[in-house]
């Protein structure tokens, strides 16, 4: 479950630009039609519900890496051998486990997500049973249309077959407004994606900005529909229909809708907008939805990767990340499994370990990683090992001491045990690696070279 908080996690992060962006791109769409901004929340929800992406050169992300490291999950023991043979049994490892205090973190947290989503859905659940229970009474006038007393605003009630429910004592030129706008809302799904905003929301209950982009879309959301019945019903109704929304407004009445069952809200904005509507001209109608596509592209994209198979923040990240824990002796407990935990590894695998080889040279470490029968058989072909040519190289980089290292990889019952040696890094990038990081300038270069000399 840690692993599936630490995904949420990164697409929260990720999404929280996203959403910071679009609050900034509403600005300058004031005077445009407000389907639009309304239309550009579809980002936000993407990345929201999208641990994945396309690339592209038009990405407005600055970067594609997840901020939060997903091998915190797998982090799990670190053991000190005393010069025990690789040829022996890795499990005959006299060795004391440590719990990594990220693993406890990320477990905590994870539990502490799942408390937050079932509130937020037994909230809505229990809030619509409630008003169902109070609207037991309402009258239908026809078709899907109820009409209820003491009922504080119209709102749409359902998923498959939605009702609308209006309160008693309107006009009936009130009637005609307010039934045309909850018609709209039907007609575009409103109900259907305000449902799924509220999921989104429940499941990213733990960001503000997911509340507050819920709120500006609802908003959003209003506006547009407002908007849609005044187009449709000629702009001569403006005062009438804003009157319409102050009546609802005033008057004081009791229920009100829930999370499942939308109402209408933020009068004061809906009023204003009213008063305001102009039918737009053509061809800013036009440009405006040219550039809301282009920047909903930009906001769903993830930055093209270059040659090395990343981004150059990516790289730029990774390098800043992993770089801090470069130490000179293998034994440096703390820094070496900093530096294994780091390492980009193939989802396939699950890091659950280190073993360190300390006593007398050559100093050497394992790390151990758990996986199928049918994972562990296809790294066994040297043409699927590249992966680990590149993190050995990284390791040795990194570690100034370590004469070799070795890669583990256990199926429940067997391990394929991977080797790469100093010499056959120094020989592989053609120069020592560990003077060839001496700085984080030099580290960068070779960390890019690393993605490439060991693809050919």
């Amino acid at each position: 479950m840690a692993d599936q908080f630490l995904t949420v996690l990164n697409m929260s992060l990720t999404a929280s630009y996203v959403i910071l962006f679009i609050i900034l791109v509403r600005l300058p769409l004031k005077k445009t039609p407000k389907v639009i901004s309304y239309a550009l929340w579809s980002a936000a929800a993407f990345r929201l519900l999208c641990p994945v992406s396309f690339e592209s050169v038009l990405s407005l992300v600055p970067r594609a890496v997840s901020p939060v490291s997903q091998n915190i999950a797998g982090q799990q023991t670190t053991r000190i051998g005393g010069g025990i043979s690789a040829a022996h049994s890795l499990q005959a490892t006299t060795a004391a486990a440590s719990v990594n205090p990220s693993q406890v973190c990320a477990q905590i947290g994870s539990y502490i997500w799942l408390v937050g989503i079932a509130a937020m859905l037994i909230y809505s659940v229990v809030s619509t049973l409630i008003l169902k229970k109070n609207l037991k009474n309402a009258r239908c006038i026809e078709s899907n249309l109820y009409e209820a007393n003491n009922l504080k605003t119209p709102f749409v009630l359902g998923l498959f077959r939605p009702k609308i429910m209006i309160p008693s004592g309107l006009s009936t030129e009130e009637k005609s407004y307010i039934i045309r706008h909850e018609q709209t809302h039907i007609r575009r799904f409103d109900h259907v994606v305000k449902l799924l905003a509220y999921l989104i929301l429940s499941i990213h209950w733990f960001n503000p900005l997911v509340w507050i982009a819920f709120v500006l879309m609802s908003t959003d959301m209003e506006l547009s529909c407002d908007e849609r019945v005044l187009k449709e019903m000629g702009g001569e109704i403006k005062k009438a229909y804003s009157m319409s929304l102050l009546s609802l407004a005033t008057e004081k009445r009791m229920i009100s809708g829930s999370a499942l069952a939308f109402g209408e809200g933020n009068v004061r904005a809906r009023i204003k907008n009213v008063l305001n509507y102009k039918k737009p001209a053509f061809w800013s109608v036009v440009i405006a939805v040219v550039a809301v596509i282009g920047i909903g592209v930009g906001l769903v994209a993830n930055p093209r990767i270059n040659a090395a198979g990343k981004s150059s923040t990516a790289v730029s990240n990774a390098v800043q990340d992993i770089y801090r824990y470069r130490t000179q002796y293998v034994g440096d407990n703390s820094k070496v499994a900093n530096i294994s935990y780091r390492l980009q590894m193939p989802k396939s695998l699950t890091h659950t370990g280190i073993e360190l080889y300390t006593s007398k040279a050559p100093y050497s470490l394992n790390i151990v990683y758990k996986t199928t029968p049918a994972v562990r058989a296809s790294f066994s072909k040297d043409e699927n090992q590249t992966v680990f040519d590149q993190n050995a190289i990284l390791m040795f980089a990194l570690i100034k001491n370590a004469d070799s290292v070795r890669f583990v990889i256990n199926d429940g019952k067997q391990d394929l045990i991977i080797k790469r040696t100093r010499d056959w890094a120094n020989k592989k990038m053609a120069k020592d690696v560990w003077e060839s990081s001496s700085t984080v300038e030099k580290f960068t270069a070779l960390y890019q070279e690393i993605f490439v000399s060991t693809k050919k």
